[in-house]
Protein backbone atom coordinates (compact mmCIF):
# COMPACT_ATOMS: atom_id res chain seq x y z
CA UNK A 1 0.00 0.00 0.00
CA UNK A 2 1.25 3.45 -1.01
CA UNK A 3 0.42 7.07 0.30
CA UNK A 4 0.11 9.81 -1.70
CA UNK A 5 1.19 13.30 -0.59
CA UNK A 6 0.84 16.39 -1.81
CA UNK A 7 2.83 19.83 -0.40
CA UNK A 8 0.27 22.99 -0.49
CA UNK A 9 1.47 25.96 -0.91
CA UNK A 10 0.27 30.12 -0.05
CA UNK A 11 0.04 32.11 -3.24
CA UNK A 12 -1.93 34.84 -2.76
CA UNK A 13 -2.83 36.51 0.53
CA UNK A 14 -5.59 39.14 0.09
CA UNK A 15 -6.94 41.78 1.96
CA UNK A 16 -9.88 44.58 1.51
CA UNK A 17 -8.88 47.39 3.41
CA UNK A 18 -11.04 51.12 4.12
CA UNK A 19 -9.36 53.47 1.48
CA UNK A 20 -9.98 56.25 4.43
CA UNK A 21 -8.18 54.72 7.27
CA UNK A 22 -6.31 51.51 6.02
CA UNK A 23 -8.09 49.20 8.20
CA UNK A 24 -8.84 45.48 6.88
CA UNK A 25 -12.08 44.92 6.71
CA UNK A 26 -14.29 41.85 7.40
CA UNK A 27 -15.88 39.18 7.72
CA UNK A 28 -15.89 38.10 4.43
CA UNK A 29 -16.60 35.61 2.19
CA UNK A 30 -14.31 33.90 -0.90
CA UNK A 31 -14.17 31.82 -3.72
CA UNK A 32 -12.77 31.62 -6.78
CA UNK A 33 -14.49 32.82 -10.11
CA UNK A 34 -13.41 29.67 -11.36
CA UNK A 35 -12.99 26.37 -9.78
CA UNK A 36 -9.60 24.69 -10.71
CA UNK A 37 -7.87 21.76 -9.25
CA UNK A 38 -5.76 21.84 -6.79
CA UNK A 39 -6.16 25.21 -5.41
CA UNK A 40 -8.48 26.35 -2.54
CA UNK A 41 -9.65 29.46 -0.18
CA UNK A 42 -9.64 30.47 3.41
CA UNK A 43 -10.46 33.22 5.11
CA UNK A 44 -8.58 34.58 8.52
CA UNK A 45 -8.62 37.45 10.46
CA UNK A 46 -7.27 40.09 7.81
CA UNK A 47 -8.43 38.70 4.96
CA UNK A 48 -8.29 35.48 2.42
CA UNK A 49 -4.89 33.06 1.85
CA UNK A 50 -5.00 31.09 -1.90
CA UNK A 51 -3.37 28.03 -1.63
CA UNK A 52 -2.38 25.61 -4.60
CA UNK A 53 -1.36 21.71 -4.38
CA UNK A 54 1.95 21.26 -5.78
CA UNK A 55 0.74 19.21 -8.88
CA UNK A 56 -1.69 22.12 -9.75
CA UNK A 57 -1.19 23.34 -13.08
CA UNK A 58 -0.36 26.66 -13.34
CA UNK A 59 -2.91 28.94 -14.83
CA UNK A 60 -2.28 30.55 -18.54
CA UNK A 61 -3.99 33.74 -16.98
CA UNK A 62 -4.25 34.89 -13.38
CA UNK A 63 -7.32 33.57 -11.51
CA UNK A 64 -9.97 35.92 -10.39
CA UNK A 65 -11.25 35.63 -6.43
CA UNK A 66 -14.58 37.05 -5.66
CA UNK A 67 -14.68 38.37 -2.36
CA UNK A 68 -17.71 39.20 -0.35
CA UNK A 69 -17.99 41.12 2.89
CA UNK A 70 -20.96 39.67 4.95
CA UNK A 71 -21.39 42.12 7.47
CA UNK A 72 -24.14 44.19 6.53
CA UNK A 73 -23.27 46.81 8.82
CA UNK A 74 -19.74 47.35 7.97
CA UNK A 75 -20.74 46.89 3.37
CA UNK A 76 -23.41 49.49 3.69
CA UNK A 77 -20.55 52.17 4.44
CA UNK A 78 -18.47 51.18 1.50
CA UNK A 79 -18.81 51.57 -2.09
CA UNK A 80 -18.92 48.87 -4.37
CA UNK A 81 -19.11 48.13 -7.88
CA UNK A 82 -21.89 45.95 -9.16
CA UNK A 83 -20.57 42.64 -9.88
CA UNK A 84 -22.74 40.66 -11.92
CA UNK A 85 -23.68 37.22 -11.28
CA UNK A 86 -22.66 38.07 -7.65
CA UNK A 87 -24.38 38.97 -4.47
CA UNK A 88 -24.24 41.78 -3.33
CA UNK A 89 -21.26 43.53 -1.34
CA UNK A 90 -18.82 41.84 -3.37
CA UNK A 91 -15.57 42.56 -5.29
CA UNK A 92 -13.54 40.42 -7.69
CA UNK A 93 -10.17 40.35 -7.09
CA UNK A 94 -7.21 39.29 -10.31
CA UNK A 95 -4.55 37.70 -8.35
CA UNK A 96 -1.76 39.11 -9.91
CA UNK A 97 0.85 39.23 -6.38
CA UNK A 98 1.34 37.01 -3.49
CA UNK A 99 0.59 39.88 -1.49
CA UNK A 100 -2.23 42.02 -2.31
CA UNK A 101 -4.30 44.91 -0.37
CA UNK A 102 -7.90 46.23 -2.29
CA UNK A 103 -8.90 49.40 -0.96
CA UNK A 104 -12.43 50.04 -1.13
CA UNK A 105 -13.60 53.65 -0.73
CA UNK A 106 -16.34 54.77 1.99
CA UNK A 107 -19.56 55.87 0.95
CA UNK A 108 -20.41 59.66 1.56
CA UNK A 109 -20.94 60.48 4.82
CA UNK A 110 -21.54 63.78 7.32
CA UNK A 111 -20.48 65.35 10.53
CA UNK A 112 -22.17 67.33 12.78
CA UNK A 113 -20.87 69.40 15.71
CA UNK A 114 -23.14 71.20 18.06
CA UNK A 115 -20.87 74.28 19.98
CA UNK A 116 -22.23 75.32 23.32
CA UNK A 117 -20.67 77.66 25.56
CA UNK A 118 -18.32 76.89 28.45
CA UNK A 119 -20.05 76.34 31.89
CA UNK A 120 -23.33 76.58 30.31
CA UNK A 121 -25.29 74.61 27.93
CA UNK A 122 -26.21 77.55 25.51
CA UNK A 123 -25.46 77.15 21.73
CA UNK A 124 -22.38 79.07 19.87
CA UNK A 125 -24.41 80.54 17.55
CA UNK A 126 -23.10 81.94 14.15
CA UNK A 127 -19.40 81.10 14.01
CA UNK A 128 -17.14 79.69 11.38
CA UNK A 129 -16.49 75.87 11.84
CA UNK A 130 -14.05 73.97 9.21
CA UNK A 131 -12.72 70.48 9.43
CA UNK A 132 -9.14 70.60 8.28
CA UNK A 133 -6.81 67.96 7.49
CA UNK A 134 -4.30 67.22 10.47
CA UNK A 135 -1.17 66.85 7.95
CA UNK A 136 -0.17 66.88 4.62
CA UNK A 137 0.87 70.10 2.12
CA UNK A 138 -0.66 73.47 1.93
CA UNK A 139 -3.47 74.05 1.49
CA UNK A 140 -4.93 71.42 3.28
CA UNK A 141 -8.27 69.94 2.73
CA UNK A 142 -11.48 71.07 4.15
CA UNK A 143 -14.94 70.84 4.47
CA UNK A 144 -17.22 73.79 5.52
CA UNK A 145 -19.83 72.96 8.18
CA UNK A 146 -22.46 75.86 8.08
CA UNK A 147 -24.74 76.68 10.61
CA UNK A 148 -27.98 74.11 10.11
CA UNK A 149 -30.01 75.68 13.27
CA UNK A 150 -28.69 77.32 16.66
CA UNK A 151 -25.54 76.15 17.92
CA UNK A 152 -25.44 73.50 15.32
CA UNK A 153 -22.70 73.02 12.39
CA UNK A 154 -22.99 70.62 10.01
CA UNK A 155 -21.16 69.47 6.77
CA UNK A 156 -22.95 68.43 3.30
CA UNK A 157 -22.70 64.60 2.66
CA UNK A 158 -18.59 63.76 1.91
CA UNK A 159 -16.36 61.20 1.24
CA UNK A 160 -13.77 61.21 4.11
CA UNK A 161 -10.37 60.63 1.95
CA UNK A 162 -7.43 59.13 4.16
CA UNK A 163 -6.95 63.02 3.86
CA UNK A 164 -9.49 64.12 5.72
CA UNK A 165 -8.78 61.42 8.53
CA UNK A 166 -8.76 62.68 10.96
CA UNK A 167 -8.82 66.42 10.83
CA UNK A 168 -8.51 69.58 13.09
CA UNK A 169 -12.01 71.09 13.48
CA UNK A 170 -11.86 75.46 13.59
CA UNK A 171 -13.98 77.42 14.98
CA UNK A 172 -13.64 80.87 13.30
CA UNK A 173 -10.07 79.68 12.01
CA UNK A 174 -8.71 78.75 15.54
CA UNK A 175 -8.20 75.10 16.84
CA UNK A 176 -10.25 73.67 18.98
CA UNK A 177 -10.25 69.51 18.96
CA UNK A 178 -8.87 66.68 16.63
CA UNK A 179 -11.59 64.60 15.46
CA UNK A 180 -12.57 61.82 13.63
CA UNK A 181 -15.44 59.80 11.73
CA UNK A 182 -17.44 56.96 13.43
CA UNK A 183 -16.93 53.90 11.46
CA UNK A 184 -20.04 52.92 11.91
CA UNK A 185 -22.25 54.99 11.21
CA UNK A 186 -22.87 57.56 7.70
CA UNK A 187 -23.19 60.19 10.20
CA UNK A 188 -20.84 61.41 12.97
CA UNK A 189 -22.53 63.99 15.62
CA UNK A 190 -20.51 65.92 18.78
CA UNK A 191 -21.20 67.93 21.21
CA UNK A 192 -18.45 70.22 21.65
CA UNK A 193 -17.92 73.12 24.38
CA UNK A 194 -16.24 76.07 22.72
CA UNK A 195 -13.29 76.85 24.52
CA UNK A 196 -12.01 79.21 20.86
Amino acid sequence: MTTETSTTTLRHHVRLVHASTGAPIGPLAAELTEARYGWATRTVPDGVVVTARADAAVPSAPPSLAVTVTDGAVAQLLVFPPVPGRPPHTVVVELTAPEIERPLRPVPMTLTVTLVAPSTTVPRTGRTVTARATAGPEPKPEIALPEAEPGVYASAPTEWTAALTPVDLLVDGTFLRTVSMSGSSAATRIRLVDTT
